[in-house]
């Protein structure tokens, strides 16, 4: 083949070009320091570098996320701190005011240092961090701990009676009442409280605050009528009380904002931050948590499904319901009967009719049943009873088979306050005899497990008491009965809610303090449940606010000791003790009365020992008639004399009288009423049983204050503990995206740094190819066509 002159330029211009373009990128090589700086350079290499480059701009971010955090977590390690701290020097002032040779000047010293501290606590929980609060959940820009002022104000008063109102701090175990209207009524000596639409809402059964002495009992209504004969204060126990004039009657009513001093403002969200691929963590806590009292909250654990397969809602209806995990997975039908089982804040039975479902019916409804419920007084046994060989006795045994042959009598009180005494012969069934108890008693009497509960059908309030023993030697055969409720009421309304919150139903109790909500929802003659509440954020915690102003009321001498209500008397006395007064003592204990004595009847002689909780004496209470005279003394632990009543024995009605008009001395600040009890107006006989008892728990409230912050400490250092678990794993993500983010460094230097040493080797050699052609081509150039001749 001929080669011409243009092939030759052609082809030489080519190599030009190339190695033009060689060179070229070398240069930007050189310049950029890069080996990859076109696609065309190395494709697959580029691709991973821009996936790499990619990853590494993720890790800056989360790199910047995790400083945040670290800085924000520091901010609230440091906070915390400083609360644990005052915590533990708040104790030590109290265990310091606690000393009984302080004078007057020293305690106020220590309880201005107490509000003192308490300010330090409430500055930290409104802690700052780049100009947001650190405590306040999701409300970043709302201090978390403030003072918001109750309100309370009479806007209608149509009885033109001279009531009176002002809030108060509510119980430690009660909630104050929510924002709103409400109407006070009073009626036959009671008092009641409705909302503006006519429920009633719940109060103290008797306004007197026993939050640390055994608890509040919340009551539709409280007997009031020793109040209406000289006039007086009622506390709600829910952050109002009420002057309630002599001889009033009729209603009135208020208006209420709740508040209080440091009331907390924020929420309960948790402030989350993303630190790695689909990976995010909380990194703050809410002050809530550290300091305030949480309340119980139950979420069942079956996921409600409708028809579609989605998320039940409220108005979702409970005929379209698909029950995930009950009721082998089909829906409710019509007609079908629901019904809650289980115990409310305080432990009391919860009653009620079954909800039946209809085809309308929603879940809505359900939830108003549910919050609608009442509770019923019940008394249960406290032992399970067995037979000889170890069998759990159940409705078909017999009497004689659980006493060894003995009859046995049912001693007590009917609703009504009536004595009650029923002989059952040996070969009579359990059943039999709760049969009885349940005609008599106007109750339902049942066995389950060897234990039985005596549940009073009759609402208000109750004085059931019931004893089951031997006919021969009056030797407990059932055990004793303890009340675990105290009358019918409407409980759960204002007490309880019920939601539905992403195919879940929630139930959350309302009222502070320990609870013990149980509660699960069965569907009638079906072996399984749908809702069984599992407890996903139990009640307890501690007010630490409430525990620095008891401690300082108690520092200062204020009255704020508390006296539990007498429980027991079971065993056939008709005498209902009753406590009063303000405790002096120096310890939180319990006491026990015990009766001894050999007769029933009053007018002989008794003894009532009182006996602390290490069983060493307290005193004790010696009556009976001498001469004529009743006579009631109480000695003291040293057989010294405190007080001493007395009366002529005229007759029974007289001591019955007398006893419910005198208020026994007692040791330490107490006062002991022993009141009889009345049927149609007359008194009943009054006895005191051998072998009776009741017991009362007394509460320091300085003693009980130094528990709770030391509970309220134990309390913050577990939330320091949680700020610890997020500040770990935020250096172990921190250490992670390091090591990674130099191990993708690497690889990226591999992939596009270039290597000096070649490039300026391939530089040299590009430029040497370079002269050589471009000589080539001028001598080209310089060909003519005698150079072919």
């Amino acid at each position: 083949m001929r080669i011409t002159q243009d092939m030759l330029y052609s082809n030489f211009l080519s190599n030009i070009n190339n190695v033009n373009t060689q060179l070229y990128n070398t240069q930007t090589q050189m310049a950029t320091g890069k080996s990859v700086n076109n696609l065309s350079d190395n494709p697959i290499a580029l691709s991973q570098i821009l996936t790499i480059s990619d990853i590494q701009t993720r890790f800056d971010q989360y790199k910047s996320n995790i400083n945040y955090a670290n800085s924000l977590l520091s901010a609230q390690d440091t906070a915390t701190q400083n609360i644990s701290n005052l915590l533990q020097n708040s104790g030590s002032l109290i265990i310091q005011a606690a000393n009984a040779t302080n004078d007057i000047a020293s305690n106020t010293a220590i309880a201005q240092q107490l509000q003192a501290v308490e300010a330090e606590i409430k500055n930290s929980a409104n802690t700052m961090f780049g100009g947001n609060y650190l405590f306040s959940g999701f409300l970043t820009n709302t201090a978390p701990v403030q003072n918001i002022t109750q309100q309370a104000a009479i806007i209608n008063n149509p009885s033109n009676n001279a009531f009176q109102i002002t809030t108060s701090k509510n119980f430690g175990d009660l909630n104050q009442f929510q924002s709103g209207t409400y109407t006070v009524n009073i009626t036959s000596g009671k008092l009641s409280i409705t909302d503006s639409n006519g429920n009633v809402i719940s109060i103290s059964s008797d306004g007197i605050d026993r939050s640390s002495a055994g608890g509040d009992v919340l009551s539709n209504s409280a007997d009031i009528s020793n109040l209406l004969q000289t006039g007086g204060w009622f506390n709600t126990g829910r952050g109002i009380k009420i002057y309630i004039p002599k001889g009033a009657s009729g209603s009135f009513t208020f208006s209420y904002s709740p508040g209080g001093n440091n009331v907390y403002v924020g929420d309960n969200n948790n402030l989350a931050i993303a630190y790695s691929d689909g990976l995010n963590t909380p990194i703050t806590i809410n002050a809530k948590d550290m300091l305030y009292m949480q309340h119980q909250t139950l979420q069942s654990n079956n996921l409600l499904l409708n028809s579609s397969n989605d998320p039940a809602t409220a108005q979702t209806k409970l005929v379209d319901l698909h029950l995930a995990n009950a009721l082998s997975n089909v829906a409710l039908q019509t007609g079908q009967r629901i019904v809650l089982t289980g115990i409310d804040h305080n432990g009391n039975i919860v009653s009620g009719p079954a909800f039946v479902v209809t085809s309308s019916a929603t879940v809505s409804q359900l939830l108003n049943y549910i919050t609608h419920l009442s509770t019923k007084e019940v008394l249960q046994n406290n032992t399970i009873l067995t037979l000889p060989n170890g069998t759990i006795a159940n409705s078909s045994t017999t009497i004689g088979a659980l006493t060894n042959g003995s009859a046995v009598v049912v001693r007590g009180f009917s609703h009504e306050g009536q004595i009650v005494s029923i002989t059952f012969s040996t070969n009579t069934t359990i059943s039999s005899v709760l049969a009885s108890i349940g005609r008599i008693f106007n109750a339902t009497a049942t066995i389950n497990h060897g234990i039985i509960q005596i549940a009073d059908n009759k609402v208000g309030s109750s004085v059931l008491n019931i004893a089951i023993q031997t006919k021969s030697n009056s030797i407990p055969v059932f055990g004793l009965f303890n009340s675990i409720s105290h009358g019918i009421s409407n409980a759960f309304l204002g007490t309880v809610s019920a939601s539905i919150q992403h195919g879940k139903i929630v139930i959350q109790d309302l009222r502070g303090g320990t609870s013990k909500l149980n509660l699960s929802i069965n569907v009638v003659s079906s072996a399984n449940i749908f809702g069984v509440f599992n407890t996903i954020q139990q009640g307890g915690g501690i007010d630490v606010f409430d525990a620095f102003d008891n401690a300082q009321a108690a520092i200062l001498g204020q009255s704020v000791n508390q006296i539990s209500k007498a429980t027991g008397f079971s065993a056939g006395s008709t005498l209902m003790p009753t406590i009063s007064g303000y405790y002096t003592g120096n310890n939180s204990q319990n006491w026990t009365f015990s009766v001894s004595g050999s007769s029933s009847a009053i007018t002989a002689s008794h003894t009532i020992t009182i006996m602390d909780s290490k069983n060493q004496n307290i005193g004790k209470i010696t009556m009976g008639v001498a001469s004529g005279i009743f006579k009631i003394t109480v000695l003291d632990s040293k057989n010294n004399a405190i007080a001493s009543y007395a009366t002529a024995a005229n007759s029974n009605d007289a001591i019955a009288s007398f006893l419910n008009t005198t208020q026994i001395q007692l040791p330490d600040g107490l006062n002991l009423t022993l009141a009889p009890q009345k049927i149609n107006g007359t008194y009943v006989t009054p006895l005191l049983k051998n072998g009776d008892s009741f017991s009362i728990k007394l509460t320091n409230m300085l003693q009980q204050s130094i528990t709770n912050i030391q509970d309220s400490l134990s309390q913050v250092d577990a939330n320091r503990s949680v700020i610890g678990a997020y500040e770990q794993r935020m250096q172990l993500a921190q250490k992670r995206i390091d090591n990674t983010s130099l191990s993708n460094a690497q690889t990226l230097s591999n992939l596009q740094d270039a290597n000096y040493a070649k490039i300026i080797s391939d530089y040299q050699r590009e430029i040497t190819i370079m002269q050589a052609l471009l000589q080539s081509f001028a001598k080209i150039n310089q060909l003519s066509l005698f150079n072919y001749l």
